[in-house]
């Protein structure tokens, strides 16, 4: 009788064990990662990273490119800056999830978990590249990291290659659509908004304020809402580009 009764609980750790062997022998063959099969969701590291042009302050270049745990960036005092941000305009600075599923990010994480004591590791400009020159757009990462690399992406190349920039941030503005993707639609829409108008195309950059403030037409204290500097930023930023689209035409005119 006893015998009987324990009979389900061996089948149990039978089919576990089972299960086990067959997650081995799919690592073994390359066709997922072991990390894959236990922690398929969620940011594993974050990246902090600012825009790459004329505007950066020295506090936030120092900082770009810093690699850190969760449990660091969860912390209530945690900042990646060594001092208070000099931008007049205010800190553009973001803090970057990712999943990291593929093979540089990965390597980054064993660092990261390596030196867990440590508040972060500083990633050189030929790291960062190729971190983001990673074949990110496969496996896991190609679904859960793709709107956070089309941001890192956007940051890196504004002071070199506008037009990616310009690039992935339509991109993101287009496509983010999970809770985690939404907080990076706002900075993005900022980040347009400047760069067209510094481009010198007013009229798209109109369209982007207009788009910005019917999507964040009505004041609300909801995640991802922007704050009323920004919303006073953006609404100057249209009085300005109206009325420099005004000028050419009042010329012809006259």
């Amino acid at each position: 009788m006893i015998f009987d009764d324990l009979v389900p609980y061996f089948l149990a750790i039978l089919g576990l064990l089972a299960l086990w062997v067959f997650h081995e022998m799919q690592v073994r063959a390359g066709r997922i990662h072991a990390v894959d099969f236990w922690d398929r969701s969620g940011i594993r590291m974050f990246i902090h990273i600012t825009p790459k042009d004329g505007h950066i302050c020295p506090v936030c270049l120092e900082a770009n490119g810093k690699a850190f745990l969760p449990i660091v960036a969860a912390k209530k005092k945690f900042t990646p800056l060594h001092g208070a941000c000099t931008n007049p305009s205010g800190c553009r600075c973001l803090l970057i999830g990712l999943y990291g599923g593929w093979p540089e990010a990965r390597r980054l994480l064993q660092q990261l978990k390596a030196n867990s004591t440590a508040k972060g590791i500083q990633l050189s400009e030929k790291e960062l590249d190729e971190l983001l020159g990673g074949q990110w757009a496969q496996g896991v990462s190609g679904t859960m990291d793709r709107i956070s690399v089309h941001m890192l992406e956007a940051m890196r190349n504004e002071g070199s290659n506008q037009e990616i920039a310009l690039q992935r941030y339509r991109f993101v503005t287009d496509n983010a659509k999970s809770d985690r993707d939404l907080a990076f639609v706002l900075p993005a829409y900022l980040r347009l908004a400047d760069l067209l108008e510094r481009a010198g195309h007013q009229g798209e950059a109109l369209q982007v304020v207009d788009r910005f403030l019917k999507t964040y037409g009505e004041k609300t204290s909801a995640p991802h809402a922007p704050t009323d500097q920004q919303r006073t930023l953006m609404s100057l930023r249209k009085t300005r580009l109206m009325t420099a689209q005004k000028k050419p035409a009042a010329q012809r005119i006259a």
